[in-house]
């Protein structure tokens, strides 16, 4: 009789820890961009012939695939489907556009770089995103509207 009531037990333990795997609440979210710095010292401004410096804490429970960064000048239109440093010679318009993959399986990472702006790039307010993809597909992005890009100083 005990070893019934023993079977009867374990056979209910089993069957509610299969109802909680399967249960829905165990999704993956989607990453998380926290404390996003854009220029030196967050002044979300950088010049002519400087560079832009863009740090950011990124957390992934799917664990990071790509992070990508675009920037483009407001108004114009940008070029998703290439992955470099766009330049129109006539309007002297910047676009910038870069994969990173060396996060690629990470949970977690500080992102820390610095973009180069070169000396042709018209001084303006442009569009920054910051996009970060986890290896299940799951995206996020953090745009910064107003950056600003200033004429060089020299």
């Amino acid at each position: 009789m005990k070893k019934n009531k023993l079977y009867t037990t374990i056979l209910i333990a089993g069957s509610v820890l299969f109802a909680f795997s399967c249960d829905d609440n165990n999704e993956i979210s989607a990453p998380e961009i926290r404390d996003l710095e854009l220029g030196h010292g967050n002044t979300k401004t950088a010049s002519v012939g400087s560079d832009i410096h863009i740090e950011a804490d990124v957390v992934a429970e799917g664990r990071i695939s790509t992070i990508k960064i675009e920037i483009h000048l407001e108004g114009e239109e940008h070029d998703h489907d290439h992955d470099h440093l766009l330049m129109d010679e006539d309007d002297h318009g910047w676009e910038f556009d870069s994969v990173y993959t060396e996060f690629e399986g990470l949970l977690n990472t500080t992102f820390h770089k610095h973009v180069d702006i070169p000396t042709t790039a018209e001084p303006g307010t442009y569009h920054f995103h910051f996009v970060v993809t986890d290896e299940l597909g799951n995206q996020t992005e953090e745009e910064v509207e107003d950056f600003q890009i200033t004429a060089s100083e020299n």
